[in-house]
């Protein structure tokens, strides 16, 4: 079986590499190697780059917030798919806005092989032909300082008390990378750690508290001479959401993951029952759901698939998904403020 390996880098960590391409040599044989990403994700891909001979496929983000990558990953998987050739396409992903390129290429006799983390959307994993879950890597523990022999006598405590003492050598310190990738590499599983044990939100100040007592973020935040948060969304924007709490607090969550629980209530969206009204007068002057979005500039396409959206969904919340899962979830977002928008607009 002939297959190719697609990575998204700003979604899965370097030391994922090993675990990728392993599975992948198993399945058959690989005639495909990319990995697509802006210039942070890539830099810590730099290793397994070279290991696997790996095309980095660079890009760049025209403002915050843009999924370039992933569109980029899109063009490059039916670019393989138009010239043939392959049998499997293995995405290494936990994005579930590859959910519908999934579809495109099982339709075309492409086997889809997901790989991501456990906390991958469910909606990511049924779009596959089948989801393999990368497991955690081990990271090694420092070695604990050696303990000093017990001391045999009076004689020798009483000289330990001496000015002697001052000879004695210092205890070991756990070793940090001198490696910039690889520090980033261990800091960003922390961080992915620290949001799922809080059960996919965390904040800020509780991060920099448990930041705090990790080496390798002491020593790269230090050496970037950036205080803790610019340091945090300047390197890890591409893998983690920062947003400001309602206490002012920050909040930091994994990207790709669906709306929090507690968001607060949105309001009605434009599918929703308008007030009562004469029937004559209802039929001439109240608008369709449809006719509000194509004056609002939405392709007709697009219309029509969003008010569907509204009409199927049993809350707000299902809808805002949904959303986010067709379109994508940047363009997701857009759509559900422009409905909001018009909703307030047509009480």
């Amino acid at each position: 079986m002939n297959i190719a390996i697609l990575i998204d880098a700003e979604n899965v960590l370097s030391a994922h590499a090993d675990q990728i391409f392993e599975h992948a040599a198993a399945l058959g044989e690989i005639r495909r190697r990319e990995i697509f990403g802006a210039a942070q994700a890539l830099t810590s891909w730099v290793e397994p780059v070279l290991k696997y001979a790996i095309h980095p496929n660079l890009t760049i983000k025209a403002s915050k917030g843009k999924n370039s990558s992933d569109i980029a990953l899109v063009i490059g998987a039916m670019d393989l798919l138009i010239a043939g050739g392959i049998d499997a396409a293995i995405i290494a992903s936990s994005d579930s806005d590859f959910s519908a390129l999934s579809v495109r290429l099982r339709n075309a006799g492409v086997q889809v092989i997901g790989m991501g983390t456990e906390k991958a959307n469910p909606l990511w994993r049924a779009a596959c032909s089948s989801f393999t879950v990368l497991q955690p890597p081990v990271r090694q523990a420092a070695q604990p300082p050696k303990k000093a022999p017990a001391k045999e006598n009076k004689s020798a405590a009483k000289d330990a008390k001496s000015p002697a003492r001052e000879n004695k050598a210092p205890a070991e310190k756990p070793a940090v990378t001198p490696d910039h990738g690889k520090r980033m590499d261990i800091i960003r599983e922390f961080i992915q750690h620290e949001i799922e044990a809080a059960g996919g939100r965390v904040q800020t100040n509780a991060l920099f508290t448990a930041l705090n007592a990790l080496p390798e973020y002491k020593v790269d935040q230090q050496r970037s001479r950036r205080r803790p948060l610019n340091y945090l969304t300047r390197h890890f924007s591409d893998a983690f959401r920062f947003e400001d709490g309602p206490d002012g607090n920050g909040i930091v969550s994994l990207r790709g993951e669906p709306a929090p629980a507690d968001a607060p209530a949105e309001p009605a969206p434009v599918a929703a029952k308008l007030p009562a009204a004469p029937a004559a007068e209802a039929a001439a002057e109240t608008p369709e759901p449809l006719a509000l979005l194509l004056e609002a500039g939405l392709p007709e396409d697009d219309a029509g698939r969003i008010v569907e959206i509204f009409t199927e969904s049993a809350s707000l919340r299902e809808a805002y998904n949904k959303l986010r899962s067709v379109f994508g979830n940047t363009a997701g977002r857009e759509y559900y403020q422009k409905v909001k928008d018009i909703a307030k607009a047509n009480p």
